[in-house]
């Protein structure tokens, strides 16, 4: 399973918690609310290296967005605690050792949220796209 395949199905566990019916996509979001989306950000893949050279930490930047209304103060308000409670719950997760089951040869050992989350673009209507940037630290042996 990928790294990705991993997140997505580890999301989509906490996301049927709170909005059964709203899907989870890569990449893409809907122009109706309530979607969520996974984006793989660039950066350094290895944080860590062993002396062997090929293996060791490594981390997986994302960041995980949402389709919402942003109509009125309620809902916007809503968004903002949305992933408030997201970070939270991303920290406790990393606390207990709840993290996502990976492929062979690879053992996460963090998720977590970077920065609160925001409003990252208004769109035409009353929508949105609100995000959070998080990582996702791991051991490669």
């Amino acid at each position: 399973m990928s790294v990705l395949s991993s997140i997505k199905t580890y999301l989509l566990a906490y996301i049927q918690t709170v909005d059964a019916d709203a899907p989870l996509w890569v990449n893409y979001l809907r122009d109706e609310p309530v979607d969520y989306s996974i984006v793989p950000l660039g950066g350094s893949r290895k944080v860590t290296e062993w002396i062997s050279g090929n293996s060791g930490e490594r981390e997986f930047l994302f960041a995980f967005q949402s389709a919402r209304f942003t109509a009125d103060e309620a809902e916007r308000v809503g968004s903002i605690e949305f992933f408030e409670t997201l970070a939270d719950w991303l920290d406790t997760q990393s606390e207990t050792d709840t993290l996502p089951s990976m492929g062979a040869g690879l053992t996460p050992f963090k998720i977590e949220a970077l920065e609160f989350g925001y409003l990252f673009e208004q769109g035409t209507s009353d929508t949105g796209v609100y995000q959070i940037q998080c990582r996702l630290e791991y051991e490669k042996a």
